[in-house]
């Protein structure tokens, strides 16, 4: 889709498809590859077995996933295979067995049963992919003794003949890399996104889509000049896509507005505050004499409402939910639904299947956010609202958000750029954390992880006071080949600090 509030302005993926920056991480020696090479050969010309894909949110790593099955289907590579089965394992519980997972995707006309199909991918494993996509929204960890035949497949010499690639968020890289039967046995990709060329590649295929060619250079011509969105926000797909669709919707002067974004935060907020307001212009036109004010404060107290939701699920690595948990809720349900940031998905269950999945409804509704990081922001909605009126839970729910901080680093980011009091306070609890809490890509050098982690949040809080809070704690920083975004946070840092930086 090109248009994420009109889901029947579909394009054909080949149309908007743009190469991401894929490295090779399996060695010392960090060796780009391109989508050809992505399945043939690794970095020591071995065909590529099992292959964990990590990036951050929005990065990209969904639709590399839907290309190879596209391309699949469409005889352009892996013909050598029977079948390549690509699995969301956001919308996977743990019990599930393959064969009944691709059950669900077949037509109901379909006569293939559950059984057949795992008979018939243990019989075949060795010409046979299967896709998990986003290991880290699975709500269980790679263990021997699991009985998820998802784990079974990722981790045990039992389904080693079959070819599997994972993607995950960098957080849950170590569980494949600390197993060293594992290690042996992946091949670890990063992908990086756009990178300078692909990004303008990607702003005109956009462009010439709506048929606003001009507004293409235009865009191109404005993240050249602003070195901070090119670095941070342009190679991430989702927020390149969100940068060209406001570019297509602003007028010129609003244009002129979005050259002050600096952060993640800022620019999803721009996003959720576009939808708002495209929602409330809709109500308007088919309500005569309404109030526009009065339908974006509609649409920002039903965010509110199902922020709860959106934070519980993220704890208990729910992303998708029944529609009967939003009960208590469920007008502002269904006004997120028409603003855009919840969508719901019904499916017919025939006599036959409703037998498979052990329920008595004919039809299911499933709710859930168009991306995780829709989920991450709207979850940093709640904790903004404990902070402002329910100081005691809000603590409680600190706590939990600051031990496992890599994991909701995208959480801590949208929450500590909420207010200069909240984001201090979140900061001040990153300091105080235990080293121990923070996951070190580097061994014995937690105190370094913790360290960039808080100039991060630093940075997406956008506060003089918290950039003071982290120089007080670090006085010097030797900055080498750090991510961009790290790079603009140091940046800040000095601005407001006595930092020592040897390169920056």
């Amino acid at each position: 889709m090109v248009d994420p509030l009109n889901f029947m302005d579909r394009v054909e993926l080949d149309d908007i498809y743009t190469n991401l920056s894929i490295i090779d991480q399996s060695s010392n020696r960090k060796t780009p590859i391109t989508y050809d090479d992505l399945l043939t050969n690794n970095a020591n010309g071995n065909p590529l077995k099992r292959l964990l894909i990590q990036g951050e949110g929005g990065v990209g790593k969904t639709t590399l996933c839907a290309k190879i099955a596209w391309d699949w289907c469409q005889g352009r590579i892996l013909q050598d295979l029977d079948m390549v089965i690509l699995i969301p394992l956001r919308d996977i519980k743990n019990a599930a067995s393959i064969g009944g997972i691709v059950k669900t995707y077949l037509a109901h006309s379909n006569t293939a049963t559950q059984k057949k199909i795992d008979d018939y991918i243990s019989t075949n494993l060795s010409r046979i992919l299967i896709i998990f996509d986003g290991f880290d929204e699975f709500d269980e960890k790679l263990s021997k003794t699991s009985s998820s035949e998802v784990i079974r497949i990722l981790g045990t010499d039992q389904y080693n003949p079959c070819k599997v690639i994972v993607t995950t968020r960098p957080w849950r890289t170590n569980e494949f890399m600390m197993d060293k039967s594992l290690a042996e046995i992946y091949t670890f990709l990063n992908v990086e996104g756009f990178n300078k060329e692909n990004l303008s590649t990607y702003i005109r295929r956009y462009f010439r889509i709506t048929e606003k060619d001009t507004l293409a250079e235009s865009l191109i011509s404005f993240m050249q000049e602003n070195d901070v969105i090119r670095s941070n926000m342009a190679p991430f797909p989702i927020y390149c896509a969100m940068l060209c669709l406001l570019w297509n919707d602003f007028s010129e002067e609003r244009r002129r507005e979005m050259q002050k974004l600096r952060t993640f935060s800022q620019i999803f907020g721009e996003m959720i505050s576009f939808l708002k307001e495209h929602y409330a212009s809709k109500s308007c036109e088919n309500l005569q004499n309404q109030n526009i004010v009065e339908h974006l404060k509609e649409a920002g107290r039903a965010i509110q409402e199902i922020s709860e939701i959106a934070f519980d699920g993220l704890f208990d690595r729910n992303l998708s939910f029944p529609e009967e948990q939003f009960r208590e809720c469920h007008d502002a349900m269904v006004t997120c639904c028409r603003v855009g940031v919840l969508t719901v998905k019904k499916d017919v269950i025939t006599r036959g299947r409703r037998r498979d999945v052990n329920i008595s409804s004919l039809v299911t509704s499933t709710v859930s956010f168009p991306h995780k990081l829709f989920q991450e922001y709207i979850a940093g909605v709640y904790i903004e609202y404990l902070f402002d009126n329910n100081r005691a839970k809000y603590d409680k729910v600190k706590n939990k958000l600051l031990s496992r901080p890599e994991e909701f680093r995208y959480v801590l980011y949208f929450t500590s750029a909420s207010g200069n009091e909240l984001g201090l306070d979140i900061i001040k609890g990153l300091i105080n954390c235990p080293f121990d809490n923070f996951i070190s890509y580097s061994p014995n050098d937690n105190e370094s992880d913790k360290r960039d982690f808080c100039v991060d949040v630093a940075f997406e809080c956008h506060a003089e006071e918290a950039a003071r809070a982290v120089g007080e704690q670090w006085h010097e920083y030797t900055l080498d080949y750090s991510p961009e975004h790290l790079v603009s946070g140091v940046v800040f840092m000095v601005r407001y600090n006595q930092v020592v930086s040897d390169t920056i």
